[in-house]
């Protein structure tokens, strides 16, 4: 296994993560979801989604961590075959966009930082898109 794969097969990881624990809260799970959405202040949240919204935010991370896995070489879908490079940079695109940030709610550069969910953001969820935007990057171009 070299490092390209060794990469793509840890964000294909972290992405089935992050896909799992969405469905978990789809599908009425309560453990951890206080602390995951944008808030206004400690009381108020941006938005509060619903299940299906939640549910229409697993499917696609659930879908990277297959474009992942591809990359990866664990899989051969000739579907996506002809669009990997493309994808790939793509993805690359919206990790680094979501690790900077709205410039108000999260990322890098936001400006409400006393939350609960932007203490995670700062210490967890920033630094995990931008570690998979910069090694989707060295994996692509080694």
């Amino acid at each position: 296994m070299n490092i390209n794969q060794i990469l793509f097969s840890i964000d294909a990881l972290i992405l089935l993560g992050v896909a799992v624990i969405h469905f978990y809260w789809a599908f009425g799970g309560k453990w951890g979801a206080n602390a995951v959405l944008p808030q206004i202040n400690s009381e108020k949240r941006v938005f509060t989604p619903s299940p299906l919204m939640t549910l229409a935010v697993a499917v696609p991370f659930l879908i990277i961590s297959v474009i992942f896995a591809q990359a990866a070489g664990w899989m051969d879908f000739e579907i996506i075959a002809p669009y990997l490079p493309t994808l790939l940079l793509v993805l690359v695109a919206v990790f680094a966009i979501r690790a900077l940030g709205d410039f108000k709610y999260v990322g890098f550069f936001k400006k409400v930082k006393n939350t609960d969910f932007a203490i995670n953001d700062t210490k967890y969820f920033t630094p995990l898109c931008a570690f998979v935007a910069v090694s989707l990057l060295i994996a692509i171009y080694i």
